[in-house]
């Protein structure tokens, strides 16, 4: 089975706009977590988490959905 049939598209777009924005590393910052925690989280590099919250790249669907999960959990934990 396609993988990419079970993601929810309209969770990638919203987190991919949350990144563009700007509101990600806001929800990150006000949570106390830093770049090197999320990057973990996701298994990728900071370098990578940082790139997405300045808008210089996007995050592909399934980081995209799994980054939302991640940011509904830091503004939960609030």
């Amino acid at each position: 089975m396609n993988t990419k049939a079970h993601l929810d598209l309209a969770a990638v777009a919203r987190c991919r706009a949350l990144a563009r924005s700007g509101a990600a590393r806001s929800i990150r910052i006000a949570a106390g977590v830093s770049l090197a925690e999320v990057a973990r989280q996701l298994q990728v590099s900071p370098s990578t988490i940082h790139r997405w919250e300045t808008g210089l790249r996007s995050p592909r669907a399934a980081a995209a959905e799994r980054y939302g999960r991640l940011l509904r959990q830091l503004i939960e934990a609030r």
